[in-house]
């Protein structure tokens, strides 16, 4: 089994929509030396579809419905931690397994006081069902190639808390994330750092000591204080890395340190390069910012309905403004089915497994063009309605117009519905080519939009309308 040492480990701690694929490479870069994920459901990990993405060079977990569940790089192979969601053995197992080769880790989340955790009966739920506690990291431990770690928070009475520590040494987890914090409490309640240092003293598995944002932990030097403070092996930093990543990095002799903005334009540059998705960015800058909310820039970041204004608005070189432009998904080739109606057949794996990658350009579009009347450019990309306006112009009807200023015949759409997901994957007739998706839809008329969007996409046509400034 592989190995990782959390003695005097820093790590980038989990937090939901902060700790994705940009802000972890952000911390490695300042130095952290193991990076979470957000928590990441048992359920939805298993609906995902591994993508190498060669464009981008990450390797993509994408959901149905086109959304990037988990994207990793080779910048944090060794270093990231996958924190899953879960309240069953099995599913967690599988769910792991799909993963295990892409992460250094699987952490399950043992802590999170939120409504939709508690309901599933996981995260903080899991802190007074031991005996299910113990089942999940049983085995993991016993059937993974990688460690296996788990976060917990404090329970009412230093008795039960310990207990639960007991049994969660017992399973042979490679190290213990201790939030000093019960279910109940709020941020601004104290954090318990003699409860954190009773529990490293009572087990030999490694404790990494969590909760000491902002009260104890505001600068680097105040790390290795809060961790002497707690007895821990290590040390796990959410909010004050969300706020300045470069905490984790000692304080340079010969320079100062980065800015805020600094900071921000970094990130914002790994954003774009890693494409990420502009309402992450914006949720993310805005966390970042924490309370500096009255500048003109955050009301500006606020509006932005594209990376290349979000560039813009934080001063980016024209080089990172012009890649935000030029982001788009690999373009793939792949052989269809002859058949040109529609049918009631699934498709096999087999045809699925055909994919092959394009020979790209260095816009990322195909040189190698399909020659042959059965074959179709095709994207790794789906449908997804929130990225278009309420009220607007949609692929479909880019698409008409397109061609209607071309003088072509209007597009058709071939529909084929995969009944065991119950998902659909259409094909765009136009001007002769086809143009898929390979990211399922669930319904026909996404399918249809999601055809038509590959189609934009690779002629070039914009994708996301304008909005009004009116």
């Amino acid at each position: 089994m592989a190995s990782m040492d959390f003695n005097a480990a820093v790590v980038l701690g989990p937090m939901v929509r902060v700790t994705t694929h940009p802000m972890r490479l952000l911390a490695l870069q300042y130095g952290a030396t193991y990076v979470y994920t957000e928590e990441i459901i048992d359920f939805k990990l298993l609906r995902t579809i591994r993508v190498e993405n060669a464009k981008l060079r990450t390797t993509d977990f994408v959901h149905p419905d086109g959304t990037v569940v988990f994207r990793t790089s080779a910048e944090e192979k060794g270093k990231v931690i996958l924190q899953l969601g879960t309240a069953d053995a099995k599913r967690a197992l599988q769910a792991a397994k799909h993963v295990e080769k892409d992460v250094a880790g699987i952490d399950v989340n043992m802590g999170c006081p939120k409504e939709y955790s508690i309901k599933g009966g996981m995260g903080a739920a899991l802190l007074k069902k031991p005996e299910v506690v113990r089942e999940i990291l049983t085995t993991l431990v016993n059937n993974l190639s990688i460690p296996v770690t788990c976060k917990i928070r404090i329970l009412d009475s230093l008795e039960d808390t310990l207990a639960l520590a007991k049994v969660i040494e017992s399973t042979g987890v490679a190290a213990l994330g201790v939030h000093g914090r019960r279910r109940c409490d709020r941020p601004s309640d104290p954090n318990r750092e003699d409860v954190i240092r009773a529990i490293a003293g009572a087990i030999k598995t490694p404790v990494l000591a969590g909760g000491g944002s902002k009260s104890i932990i505001r600068l680097h030097e105040d790390i290795e204080f809060f961790r002497q403070l707690t007895g821990a092996a290590g040390v796990m930093i959410s909010r004050a890395a969300m706020w300045n990543p470069a905490i984790f990095a000692e304080p340079p002799q010969d320079r100062q340190l980065p800015t805020k903005l600094q900071l921000l334009q970094e990130y914002i540059e790994l954003a774009v390069k890693y494409d990420h998705h502009i309402t992450g960015t914006k949720y993310c800058l805005q966390r970042m910012l924490n309370e500096d909310t009255t500048t003109e820039r955050y009301e500006k970041t606020l509006m932005a309905a594209r990376m290349t204004e979000v560039c813009e608005i934080w001063g980016l070189s024209e080089e990172v403004c012009q890649l935000a432009k030029q982001c788009t998904d690999d373009r793939v080739l792949v052989s269809l089915p002859t058949a040109t109606h529609a049918t009631s057949e699934e498709p096999s794996m087999s045809e699925t497994k055909r994919l092959r990658l394009g020979e790209l350009s260095a816009e990322g579009n195909c040189v190698r063009a399909a020659t042959s009347s059965d074959a179709a450019v095709v994207l790794p990309i789906g449908f997804v309605r929130s990225d278009w306006p309420d009220d607007g112009e949609t692929p479909k009807q880019l698409l008409v117009e397109y061609c209607k200023k071309k003088q072509l015949d209007l597009p058709t759409y071939i529909v084929v519905e995969n009944k065991e997901t119950r998902t659909f994957t259409a094909t765009a007739l136009v001007d002769g080519r086809r143009y898929s998706h390979t990211i399922p839809s669930k319904s026909k008329r996404y399918a249809e939009q999601a055809a038509a969007q590959a189609c934009l996409e690779h002629l070039g046509v914009r994708l996301l309308p304008q909005k009004s400034t009116a």
